[in-house]
C-alpha cells in the first residue's frame, strides 16, 4: 500500500495498517527560509522532500479557483512601514483594511483595521459579493499531485463558514457581534449572498482534481458557540457536503482554536475530517476525550500541539514523553491521523517534529 493509498483510506474512515503522520509545518519553512535560519541540511530541498527526509505523509495545499470582479470594483493595494492597506471602491462606496507588521518583515501580520466597521460598510460588502465570480484555477493543483506522487494528498483550500468570513474577517468579532445584534437582518442578508456565492465556488472545487476540499475556517468554540454553530455553520457544511460528495471528495474543516463544546456537533455536521484539532495542553480537551466524541464518525487530523514542538512547550525528553504517552496507545485508533494543532512554529526546535516518525513506529 502507499502512502497515497493509505492516507485516503484513512481519511474516508477506513482501517488502515499503521498511522499516518502528516506534519503541517508551511510557516515554518517560510518564515525560516525567508530569514536565512533554515537548517543548512534542508536549504536545498522542497517542502515535499523534506516531509519524505522526516518520514512524514505529504499534505499539499493548492488553490483551485480565482475570484474575478465586475469592472464596476476597484481594488487599490498600498504598502507602508507598518503594513499594507487594501482599498475597494464601488458604486455603493469604498471600503479598506490593514494589515500591520507583527514579529518582522516575514511574519503573519495582523489584521489591524478590518472592511466592515459601519452598518453602511455592510452593504459595501454584499454589492462587492454580487460582484464576485469565479473561474477555475486547477493547475497549481495539476502539478502538486504530479510531484506528490505516492506519498500523500492534494487539497485545495475553499471559503469558510460565511458567519466567521464575515465576523472574524470582515468585521472582527467585536464589531461583527455589535452589528450582528443591532442589523440582523442586514447582515444576514450579507450571510445569504456569502453562502450562495460560496457554493459556486465549492461546484468549481469538486469539479477540480484535489482529492480534499478544505475550509479555512480556524473554528474556534469560544467565539462560535454551539447555538451560532448550529444555525450558520451546520447549513453551510451540509450543502457543501452535497455538492462534494457527488464527485467522490473528501471535506475538510480547519479547525485549529478551542473547539471541545463544539465538538458534540461534529458528527452529521457535513465534514469528513476536522483538521489541526487543538488539544490539552493548549485546551481543556485530551486527544481520546476528542476521538471518543467523534466516535469514528469523523476523521480527527491533529494530535501534536504546536507549543510541544517549542522549548516553551517543555524538554524534548517531555516531548517524547508525551508521543509515548498519548499518541502511541492511540495509533490503532479508526478516523485518526497525526498531525499539527495548528502549524509548526517558526522558534520550533525541529528536531522534535524529525524524531516522530520513529517515535510511533
Amino acid at each position: 500500500m502507499t502512502k497515497r493509498e493509505r492516507y485516503l483510506r484513512a481519511l474516508r474512515k477506513e482501517k488502515v495498517d499503521c498511522l499516518v503522520w502528516a506534519p503541517n509545518f508551511d510557516y515554518w519553512l517560510k518564515v525560516n527560509t525567508a530569514e536565512g535560519t533554515l537548517p543548512e541540511k534542508y536549504r536545498s530541498m522542497s517542502r515535499n522532500d523534506i516531509v519524505r527526509t522526516i518520514g512524514g505523509y505529504i499534505w499539499n495545499r493548492q488553490t483551485g479557483i480565482k475570484s474575478v470582479y465586475d469592472k464596476s470594483v476597484v481594488f487599490k493595494h498600498q504598502d507602508t512601514e507598518e503594513g499594507s492597506i487594501t482599498e475597494i471602491s464601488t458604486p455603493a462606496g469604498t471600503v479598506w483594511n490593514m494589515y500591520k507588521k507583527t514579529e518582522g518583515e516575514h511574519r503573519s501580520k495582523h489584521l489591524s483595521e478590518h472592511f466592515i466597521k459601519t452598518r453602511d460598510d455592510i452593504r459595501v460588502m454584499k454589492y462587492i459579493s454580487e460582484a464576485t465570480y469565479f473561474e477555475p484555477d486547477y493547475q497549481s493543483t495539476i502539478k502538486a499531485l504530479e510531484e506528490t506522487k505516492d506519498d500523500g494528498v492534494v487539497l485545495n483550500g475553499c471559503f469558510s463558514v460565511p458567519f466567521i468570513q464575515f465576523a472574524k474577517i470582515d468585521a472582527g468579532y467585536i464589531n461583527a457581534f455589535y452589528l450582528w445584534f443591532d442589523y440582523r437582518e442586514e447582515v444576514d442578508r450579507l450571510l445569504d449572498v456569502y453562502f450562495k456565492k460560496y457554493l459556486e465556488a465549492i461546484k468549481i472545487l469538486a469539479d477540480g482534481y484535489a482529492d480534499v476540499i478544505a475550509t479555512g475556517d480556524n473554528m474556534d468554540g469560544v467565539m462560535i458557540t454551539p447555538a451560532i454553530f448550529k444555525e450558520y455553520a451546520i447549513p453551510y457544511y451540509q450543502e457543501c457536503k452535497k455538492i462534494l460528495s457527488e464527485k467522490g471528495k473528501i471535506f475538510e474543516g480547519h479547525w485549529c482554536g478551542r473547539t471541545e463544546n463544539l465538538l458534540p456537533l461534529v458528527p452529521g455536521c457535513g465534514l469528513d475530517v476536522v483538521e489541526a484539532i487543538v488539544t490539552a495542553p493548549m485546551a481543556k480537551i485530551t486527544l481520546k476525550e476528542a476521538l471518543d466524541i467523534l466516535d469514528g464518525r469523523v476523521v480527527l487530523q491533529g494530535g501534536i500541539p504546536s507549543v510541544m514542538v517549542c522549548e516553551e512547550g517543555g524538554t524534548r525528553e517531555d516531548f517524547v514523553r508525551y508521543i509515548n504517552e498519548v499518541i502511541v496507545p492511540l495509533k490503532e485508533r479508526r478516523c485518526f491521523i497525526l498531525g499539527m494543532g495548528d502549524n509548526v512554529p517558526p522558534n520550533a526546535d525541529f528536531e522534535r517534529v524529525e524524531m516522530v516518525s520513529k517515535l510511533i513506529s
